[in-house]
This record gives structure tokens, sequence and C-alpha cells, in this order.
């Protein structure tokens, strides 16, 4: 089942970035700290596609979470509702940002996590923004076929790319995390042209994924928050937090999040 709320341990610096631009930043797993998760059995450099958002479904606080994502001089944690992201109606008449159109007809409107004008005009391909779920519990394993999965299949002439199989698995060394993942994929792959130059291109692309020479289209992607996550973030300081980080996080928060909560840590005086 689904948490109702997520929980992200970051600095009072990525704080001010997320609540200044209402956005959270994904990141490729080829920079994430468990190096394991950028390979695949198959496929070496697999994992600069696949971006993700980390959090835990843990209320009770971390000092592993906090020492490791936070720190203590600086570090905050974030609460937010699962699935916090802007749902985009895509229309014929174009992407409105606030994730809402006068067009409310099915047949002309199109869900997305991400605006379809982003992805052409960008350049990219990501099947999960139409699709969805993003969201996905990590497993904690120490079965080598989950943490270096195969995702090459062959149909005679033509292979199958499996990249559903990335980022869901972890070694059982991290399940003190307890983490839930926003995963996406991104494929660089221009789609603003004709089908059959998008099709050639695609081969080409799939073919360099395949031999590890493909590149990621780019380091990171900034998903944007609704008003109804944004509008009732908890906020918990370090409980360590230096005088003058604690400052800046007031400030940051009276400027550009003053419905925001503020929780006092339950390991202020204990740590």
């Amino acid at each position: 089942m689904t948490p109702d709320y997520l929980y992200h341990y970051t600095s009072v610096e990525t704080l001010s970035c997320i609540l200044q631009n209402h956005t959270i930043r994904f990141n490729s797993l080829d920079k994430m700290d468990d190096l394991q998760e950028k390979e695949a059995g198959d496929i070496k450099e697999i994992g600069q596609f696949i971006y993700v958002s980390c959090w835990t479904d843990e209320d009770q606080e971390s000092i592993p979470m906090w020492k490791m994502y936070a720190s203590y001089d600086a570090g905050i944690r974030i609460r937010v509702k699962s699935n916090p992201f802007v749902v985009y109606r895509n229309t014929i008449k174009g992407i409105e940002q606030n994730g809402t159109t006068s067009d409310t007809s099915v047949d002309n409107t199109i869900l997305s996590f991400i605006p379809l004008n982003d992805i052409f005009q960008k350049g990219f391909l990501c099947p999960q923004a139409l699709s969805g779920p993003i969201l996905h519990k990590v497993e904690y394993t120490q079965d080598k076929e989950k943490l270096y999965p195969s995702l090459l299949t062959y149909n005679k002439k033509q292979f199958i790319l499996d990249m559903e199989k990335m980022g869901k698995y972890k070694n059982v060394y991290w399940q003190f995390q307890k983490e839930w993942r926003y995963i996406l994929h991104f494929i660089p792959l221009n789609i603003n042209q004709t089908p059959s130059r998008t099709a050639l291109e695609f081969n080409i692309i799939a073919n360099q994924m395949r031999l590890g020479a493909g590149r990621q289209p780019f380091p990171y992607y900034d998903m944007r928050l609704d008003n109804l996550a944004f509008s009732t973030m908890e906020i918990t300081p370090s409980p360590k937090l230096s005088p003058d980080n604690w400052k800046r996080l007031l400030h940051i928060i009276s400027e550009y999040n003053p419905s925001a909560t503020i929780k006092e840590s339950a390991l202020k005086n204990l740590i």
C-alpha cells in the first residue's frame, strides 16, 4: 500500500532551491551512492538513463539518514504527500503550466507528469511520463539476478531492451533506508519529426544504449510540485542545526513557502 506521506533528508541549501523553484530534482542512477545500481548484468552504462528521486516512508527520524544525507549542522527533513507532482493536461491548444485547462474533453486531453511541450522541445522520450505509476517501493535483496538484471532479450533479428527492472532493487545492506522511489526513464530521442525518421533514430539510439555507447540527454531533471504538496509541506530541522542555518531556514520558509509547517526534531537534546 502506498503511504500517505514520504520523507526526504537533505540540506537547507537544497531546500532553498526546492522552495524557490517548486521542484524536486531527479538524478540518474550513476550518481547514486550505491555503486551497484548503475549497471545491469548485460549493459554496464545503462544507469545513466534511469532517473530517480529517493524518499523513505519511515516517520521516525533516522540517525544514519541524518548523517548520510543531511548532516547535523545544515540538514533538514521534508515531508510531502505521496505522488506530489503536477499532472499536466496536454491539449491540442497547448499545455498550461498549472496543470489545468479550459478544455476538459477526454478525447482532446492527454494527462502526463511532464508537459509534452517539454518533451518535444528538448528532444527526449520518457514513457513513464504518460503511463505511470512512477512511485515504487524498493525491494532489498541478495538475488544477483535482481541486483544485476539482464535487460536484453532477442527475437530473431530484433532485440527488446527492458529498463523497467532497473532502480527497484537494492542490496540488503541498504534496507535501513526503507526507501520509496519515483523513477523515470529518459531516452535522448527527438520525437518532433516524421514517424519514419523517429523510428530510424530510435533504432540507432537503442543500439548505442545496448552497446554502452549512448549518452544521457541531461544530467538531471526537475519535476514540479503541485500546489497542495507544496503548501502542506512539513519541514523538520536537524536536531543539531547550527544557529546560522536556523536563521537561513526561517528566512527561506518565510520568503518562499510561509504555509509550510516546521516540526521540531524528536532527537533534539538527545544526540
